[in-house]
């Protein structure tokens, strides 16, 4: 029976002899990585507007648990079980917590 250990031992011998050179820097993968995302931009027209106007809600005291209950009690109040509905909030495309 063969040892895990000189199963490792050879399959890493055999690995490292395959992988050419360049690969083994890294700076090779972030430049191939930099190459493939400015390729992946060219292929999608990007949002160029500016906005004029920014709208923040903030909302005092409305930690995670709060927010949480108010989900639940508006679900309930629709005779459901409350952690399946979804405030308006929700919808909003981004949210931060802080």
């Amino acid at each position: 029976m063969i040892s895990p250990f000189l199963v490792l031992a050879i399959g890493t011998c055999l690995t490292n002899s395959f992988v050419p050179e360049k690969e083994r820097d890294p700076s090779y993968w972030r430049q191939q990585a930099q190459e493939t995302l400015k390729n992946a931009l060219k292929l999608q027209k990007l949002n160029t507007n500016v906005a004029k106007n920014v709208i923040m809600f903030l909302g005092d005291g409305m930690g995670v648990s709060t927010v949480t209950a108010a989900r639940i009690l508006k679900g309930q109040l629709h005779h459901n079980t409350g952690e399946e509905t979804r405030l308006e909030m929700d919808k909003f495309p981004f949210v931060a917590l802080s």
